[in-house]
């Protein structure tokens, strides 16, 4: 029975003394590989950044052509308005959206606006409707809608007070370098003043499953490295507070 026992606690001894620094020597690789991923994503990450700052300035360039000539913009905003018929069913006649999880057209940024008609266009974007939409419209209808809504004023959404006071202290250490104090932003990023918090719960709710790796690739409505590196460790509850604050600027 000892000789036995003294076999198998060798045998057990010798297992342990093969198998350990295999399994060692694996979990080293899988690390290193797991780095080297790491630096590839975040390589590329930098690359589709530095692209899309190009293609935003490029905008921009086409907006302020437009809007530097008092006849061109007056008529890019009346031409605008006949082309908004086909949004008003969502976004409202005006900008103002009649769903909640439909985002605001009014007040925002025109190049911002002309941005996302292009991410559309190109299926960089995804929406039945609005890819639809967007491939049918001409470059022209793409930049006399932006000019349009940007002019139309953006109306007051509900919130919750008790919420936003909270997503406050969010807002002011992660969201104000892109879009500003008053969520009004930067030209060429989005102004999120006003947005309905759904929106913008459903949103960062998206954005945060791009980052985490939980979205279905078919289903990703939409990327941005910067804001999946934003929202990657927000809760729940922070996407909630920080949404009905959003809702509260003006």
């Amino acid at each position: 029975m000892m000789t036995t026992l003294k076999h198998a606690a060798l045998r057990a001894l010798l297992v342990t003394c093969l198998i350990m620094p295999a399994a060692a020597s694996a979990a080293t690789s899988d690390e290193a590989l797991a780095r080297q991923l790491g630096q590839q994503m975040q390589q590329e990450d930098v690359v589709r950044e530095e692209a899309i700052l190009a293609e935003r300035a490029h905008l921009l360039k086409i907006i302020r052509e437009v809007e530097s000539d008092g006849t061109k913009r007056a008529t890019a905003i009346a031409e605008g308005a006949d082309r908004s018929l086909l949004c008003s069913s969502c976004h409202g006649r005006d900008g103002n959206s009649k769903q909640p999880e439909t985002p605001n057209l009014a007040g925002q940024h025109p190049a911002y606006l002309l941005e996302q008609l292009q991410l559309f266009a190109t299926g960089q974007r995804k929406n039945f409707v609005m890819e639809s939409l967007a491939t049918n419209f001409s470059a022209t209808d793409k930049v006399n809608l932006a000019i349009y809504f940007s002019s139309m004023p953006v109306l007051p959404v509900e919130f919750d007070a008790g919420l936003a006071s909270r997503g406050q202290r969010i807002y002011d250490s992660t969201c104000f370098m892109c879009h500003a104090k008053d969520g009004k932003s930067a030209e060429g990023f989005a102004r999120i003043a006003g947005q309905r918090p759904e929106y913008v719960s459903k949103t960062l709710q998206r954005y945060r499953a791009n980052a985490q790796g939980k979205s279905n690739p078919d289903d990703m409505k939409r990327t941005n490295p910067r804001m999946e590196q934003v929202t990657q460790n927000l809760s729940d509850e922070d996407i909630r507070t920080l949404a009905h604050y959003v809702a509260s600027l003006r």
